[in-house]
């Protein structure tokens, strides 16, 4: 019930998000599903039935946005011309068009069917019999009490992460979804003790919808304007080619004058001819969002393992969280989601470009053979590539044969002159091998930057610099943040607390409500007389087997200053001087309170077990 509610805020979010004129819209539609009550679920389906059906009449009246207005044709700030050159006068683009609205529609269905659904139900509740007190409660709660609520069942997610802690994963139980069964493990292993936050899913979603606008937009604004561009490019990759190599020569023409004749002047007038840009450009586009799609996945991946790792407090991969960084987290969590989607917008153009480039090359070969252009350069990059590979792989046969014991089975040097004449000889070659290596560096990091542009979970400046990186430090306020709110522990530990306090609530305002009798009374008063010295008896052994409790508890916290308890709570990268901070805290409260208590060995125990 929970998810759906919050897929359904989600597609009425994105439905009218590109329109800024429906931003009224959103608020009545949003404040409807929150409040959660029959008047406002009423006024919200006849408006969002409304909407639709003037939504439908609008898209009707024929106001598509590949067809030009009547003011647009006047002014001429329109390319109707080259759409009905290459698309022609049928109904190609109303199709298109179609296209384009189906994902529209479709949210706008789902929000008008939802909505009744919410109401029936809501309905349903209302007018039926024979509820329990527990049901009666919570539906008086609002969204977020009934969600604590949900946290405490014991087949909850985070009620599940909480039974899975002390299990190793050949102990855990499998999930018992349909979607585990049809994943394999080694491409996804799905688990029924985590679950992505609803802000994750909303940036997904409309990062995915983004994609699909923008690879409609990309394939039919752009395929018409290709034709012009051809030329264009055709005489800028002559003026670049004249540098590289000479042109050729015209006498050549009349020797190979026996196959296609366009073919045949295309490539010889021609260092680099261009062919037709139209099936390059599509290929490029498909492997585009097929590399971004890839990119998207694993770092969904990569949120969960994260997110893993920042609830067992490994800092592996996410820099461990510091007290005097507070504020950056906060602001990189603002930046997430902004951040996420300029990133791949980026990346989205760069990868295009740079797949188009390798797909116009690779259909130059194709369609006329020979590319002089890509041929001097191969020519003078492949001959280094196979020197270099030749020289590393003689340093590894050396290295394991030679220079190490045991065949490379054990660090150990073996014929070290041998190894010191060698690595003399070898200082020469490598500084020239070193030139190319960085020139390759340059490259690599290039081509790796522009294909992990679109992940905020990597950072190509390396792990010394990547606080520098604005998109990873976004990245790390968002784990961070997710893991101060969403640990499944405090989540679990807060639901159980919370539960019972609201239950006893209800309890006693359920027997204020009725009549009850003065014995009754009189029982219940001693009773819970009874079980007040047995909860006291209880937490007086639980201190004495467990000490150091009493400094966290809450008489003992109010009396410390603010910076103690920042102290107390707060991990710092020095371990050692976190032990030694919360340790003179100790002894100085202890010793001020509770003097007969603190003693040498006491604080020995505390600081050989509890840290």
């Amino acid at each position: 019930m929970e998810v759906k509610v919050k897929v359904l805020l989600l597609l009425i979010f994105y439905v009218y998000f590109k329109y800024s004129l429906w931003v009224f819209v959103i608020i009545r539609l949003l404040a409807a599903v929150y409040i959660n009550s029959i008047f406002t679920l009423t006024c919200g389906m006849l408006y969002a039935w409304l909407d639709y059906v003037i939504t439908i009449i609008n898209q009707g009246m024929c106001n598509p946005d590949f067809y030009p207005s009547y003011s647009d044709f006047l002014d001429g700030s329109t390319s109707i011309v080259d759409y009905f050159e290459f698309y022609g006068t049928g109904p190609n683009l109303i199709i298109i068009q179609l296209c384009t609205d189906i994902p529209r529609f479709l949210c706008l269905a789902y929000i008008s069917v939802k909505l009744p659904m919410l109401l029936i139900k809501k309905i349903r509740y209302r007018f039926k019999k024979n509820i329990s007190s527990e049901e009666r409660m919570i539906m008086k709660l609002n969204r977020e009490q009934r969600a604590f609520f949900r946290i405490a069942r014991p087949y909850s997610v985070e009620m599940l992460y909480v039974k899975n802690l002390f299990r190793s994963a050949d102990q855990r139980p499998p999930s018992r979804t349909i979607w585990a069964r049809l994943i394999p493990k080694k491409i996804y292993e799905w688990r029924d003790d985590f679950r992505f936050s609803t802000r994750v899913l909303c940036v997904y979603s409309s990062i995915f919808l983004l994609l699909y606008f923008v690879t409609i937009q990309a394939c039919i604004g752009v395929i018409p304007q290709l034709k012009p561009f051809q030329d264009l490019l055709q005489a800028l990759v002559d003026a670049v080619s004249v540098i590289i190599i000479v042109s050729p020569s015209s006498t050549n023409t009349e020797e190979e004058g026996n196959s296609n004749p366009t073919k045949i002047i295309n490539s010889l007038t021609s260092n680099f001819p261009v062919p037709a840009l139209i099936r390059p450009y599509l290929f490029a586009v498909f492997i585009t969002i097929l590399i971004i799609i890839i990119q998207l996945l694993v770092m969904l991946v990569n949120i969960r393992r994260n997110l893993f790792q920042s609830f067992r407090g490994d800092d592996s991969e996410i820099p461990r969280r510091q007290r005097s960084r507070y504020i950056s987290y906060a602001s990189g969590n603002i930046h997430f989601a902004g951040y996420f989607i300029g990133y791949l917008i980026w990346g989205f153009i760069l990868i295009a470009v740079f797949v188009t480039l390798i797909c116009v090359a690779i259909d130059a070969f194709i369609t006329f053979g020979s590319v002089r252009l890509i041929e001097t350069i191969l020519k003078k990059v492949i001959p280094s590539l196979l020197f270099i590979l030749f020289k590393q792989y003689l340093n590894k046969i050396l290295a394991q044969y030679v220079f190490l014991q045991h065949q490379g089975n054990v660090l150990a040097l073996n014929n070290r002159r041998i190894l010191m004449i060698f690595i003399y000889f070898n200082f020469f070659l490598d500084a020239f091998l070193g030139f190319i290596s960085s020139i390759m560096r340059l490259i690599k990091s290039a081509i790796g930057g522009i294909a992990y542009m679109c992940r905020l979970d990597y950072s190509p400046l390396g792990r010394k610099l990547e606080t520098m990186d604005g998109g990873f430090s976004s990245y790390c306020g968002f784990i961070h943040t997710e893991c101060a709110h969403r640990h499944p522990v405090m989540l679990v530990f807060v639901s159980h607390i919370y539960t019972e306090m609201k239950l006893k609530q209800w309890t006693m305002d359920d027997k204020r409500f009725h009549d009850i009798s003065n014995d009754d009374e009189n029982f219940e008063l001693k009773r819970k007389k009874t079980t007040r010295y047995v909860r006291k008896w209880k937490l007086l052994v639980f201190l004495i087997r467990n000490p150091t409790i009493v400094f966290f508890r809450k008489a003992f916290l109010n009396q410390l200053h603010i910076d103690e308890i920042h102290a107390l709570n707060d991990i710092d990268d020095n371990d050692k001087k976190n032990m030694q901070r919360r340790l003179s805290i100790y002894a100085r409260r202890m010793s001020a309170t509770r003097g007969s208590i603190v003693s040498e060995t006491l604080l020995n125990h505390i600081q050989n077990h509890r840290f």
